[in-house]
């Protein structure tokens, strides 16, 4: 949790810096977005502050809440979709994206840091776009996560063993079209375990997939959007779940 903390204080240092540097190039975006999930009805919350810059250094520092139950054998699932109203996430990223003259590539490092009461997460990727001149975009990210996990179990005779560390290797892929105010994109992500074990992501394996279609229009300084994703419900069954989201973002 401390390299977290410290990761988001060097985030925000860089951050000011550019914006001192190059102040009047500046936009920045407030975000909401509600995320409700089909299977346990939960619902999800976040407010997102995002920082970009003409030089290509961009940021963003989320927070998000949650509602409902994981499920049936949850002590709180008689609560309903909004009797168990908790934190879920902080989430911090910074990013350099590289525009490569006269081809349409955009090839973007960056690296994601997300914090809840138990985990440290780490991500860092490598994001290559390419941006055609009749609004048809392709874009492709590998991305290593490593999570440092501060919580802990009971065995059977009462001693506390620390939950292990976890790392996921994942890859998203997204083609989207951008006519006028109108955009749309589809995403496929791919994950799997890295580190050795039985650890399980879907269905008893040890991999796991999401999909997910977003569509958006523009309107001034205001940008409202929609999602429907397809994601997987638990790690022990092959059972799928609608996620759907509804955001509005405003650039000043």
């Amino acid at each position: 949790m401390r390299l977290s903390k410290i990761a988001l204080g060097l985030g925000f240092a860089l951050a000011a810096a550019t914006v001192a540097n190059t102040a009047s190039a500046a936009k920045f975006t407030i975000d909401y977005r509600h995320d409700f999930r089909s299977e346990y009805s939960q619902n999800f919350d976040r407010i997102c502050l995002i920082g970009a810059f003409d030089n290509g250094v961009g940021f963003y520092v989320d927070s998000s809440f949650k509602s409902g139950s994981e499920g049936p054998t949850d002590s709180r699932y008689n609560e309903g979709q909004w009797g168990d109203f908790v934190t879920n996430a902080t989430e911090m990223s910074l990013w350099w994206g590289y525009k490569i003259d006269g081809t349409g590539f955009t090839v973007t490092p960056g690296i994601i840091t997300e914090s809840t009461s138990g985990v440290t997460a780490y991500k860092p990727y490598l994001r290559l776009q390419y941006n055609t001149d009749f609004g048809l975009w392709f874009a492709v990210r590998p991305r290593y996560d490593y999570t440092r996990n501060d919580t802990y179990t009971v065995n059977k005779a009462g001693k506390e063993i620390n939950n292990p560390d976890t790392q996921n290797g994942r890859i998203d892929a997204w083609v989207g079209y951008n006519q006028g105010n109108f955009g749309i994109n589809y995403n496929y992500t791919y994950m799997w375990v890295l580190e050795s074990g039985d650890r399980k992501m879907f269905d008893n394996k040890d991999h796991n997939y999401e999909q997910n279609l977003a569509m958006n229009y523009r309107m001034g300084q205001w940008n409202p959007y929609v999602e429907f994703g397809d994601i997987g419900v638990d790690a022990t069954s092959d059972k799928r779940q609608l996620r759907f989201r509804a955001g509005i973002q405003y650039t000043f």
